[in-house]
């Protein structure tokens, strides 16, 4: 057989989209709620950093909880907004924090505040932006109890503005790269927005001061389990937990990726690494040589490259139906997906390699990639 350039470009491509099925292999789903009156004691920890308008509607969300909190602490990362107000009406225990020390991040030293507080057996940090149903703290309860291990989910992603679509795909490579869907556990980290550990496993790896300086902290903070053979699971959410990243515009849906891809790339298993580039290459070439195909006249090539770019619509549409909610439109024209992913990226990248800060509200982060 001969190897054509066109025939080696299909085979890439469809090698590149065959990795779905191993990327995505599975979305563990927090199980349902159920009756039952043995719950241990859960603190609830919210580092919060000018987050006034979503700190509001977590806790109007905690108030109508089938669970009630042992207790609700917000630790205002010395907010310029109603961050402090807003806690102190929804009667939460408030920790005003003024003063970041040295050589810790913003939240890192407000989750050990919080954690410093709390006294409960179970402490669950959740992000400000975070969304919780009625049955959402007991489903992540009762979830900690079958597991028996420390327990972090991913949210279940809510965009509503175009700009937040490009989320989609950074959703997509954060949760393959950290393993949370592989067939095996591969688990590099923990999801940042929900994590639910026990107070005793917490004090054993050293709580938040052992990552102190960790930008991605959530990467970290598991390789500090595995190290202390302590085991977690991590869930992909529903609608019972959800959040809405990057409320605020395009440029903090930016900063924030430009963050966390920055400083959380090197901590990738190479294999994982290897399997997303050609994943992602796929995707990317795919309406490369369509257009070719076209400015060529090549109707067989045009129907062939036509075929696969119809087939990413459907993997894409489909994984985006289990990791959130996102308009159909930008899947369609997931070219442009990528176009803003690969931007985001490269700048990320130039971050890295020369070592450049990264502004994160409100503050030029140099955080470590170990701790």
């Amino acid at each position: 057989m001969i190897f054509t350039p066109d025939l080696l470009i299909l085979i890439n491509m469809c090698v590149g989209i065959s990795f779905t099925a191993l990327l995505f292999y599975r979305f563990p789903k927090l199980p349902p709620a159920r009756t039952s009156k043995d719950f241990p004691t859960a603190s609830i920890i919210i580092p919060a950093r000018n987050e006034e308008e979503n700190l509001q509607l977590l806790l109007e969300d905690l108030q109508t909880q089938s669970l009630k909190p042992h207790e609700i602490i917000c630790v205002n990362d010395d907010s310029s907004d109603n961050t402090a107000g807003v806690a102190q009406t929804f009667g939460a225990s408030l920790i005003n924090l003024h003063s970041k020390p040295e050589g810790w991040t913003g939240k890192t030293w407000a989750c050990q505040n919080g954690a410093d507080l709390a006294s409960g057996s179970l402490l669950l940090f959740l992000d400000a932006d975070v969304r919780l149903r009625k049955d959402g703290l007991a489903r992540l309860v009762q979830t900690y109890q079958t597991a028996d291990c420390t327990i972090s989910v991913q949210p279940f992603h809510t965009a509503r503005e175009p700009y937040e679509q490009f989320s989609f795909l950074f959703n997509l490579v954060q949760i393959a790269a950290n393993g949370t869907t592989l067939p095996r556990r591969t688990n590099i980290g923990v999801h940042g927005p929900v994590l639910l550990i026990a107070e005793a496993d917490y004090a054993k790896i050293g709580g938040h001061a052992s990552v102190r300086q960790c930008v991605v902290e959530d990467m970290v903070f598991g390789q500090k389990l595995k190290q202390n053979h302590l085991p977690y699971q991590l869930f992909i959410g529903d609608e019972d937990v959800s959040y809405r990243m990057y409320p605020g515009g395009l440029r903090s849906l930016v900063q924030g990726w430009v963050k966390n891809f920055a400083f959380g790339a090197t901590k990738t298993h190479p294999l994982i690494l290897l399997m997303i580039i050609l994943w992602f290459g796929s995707m990317m070439t795919v309406p490369i040589y369509l257009v070719l195909s076209a400015g060529s006249a090549n109707l067989p090539m045009i129907a062939v490259y036509g075929l696969i770019y119809l087939l990413w619509v459907f993997v894409l549409g489909t994984l985006a139906n289990r990791i959130g909610r996102f308009h159909v439109l930008p899947i369609i024209l997931f070219p442009v997906l990528v176009a803003g992913f690969l931007l985001i990226f490269i700048v990320s990248l130039i971050t890295k390699v020369f070592g450049l800060p990264v502004t994160w509200k409100g503050r030029v982060i140099a955080g470590e990639d170990e701790a």
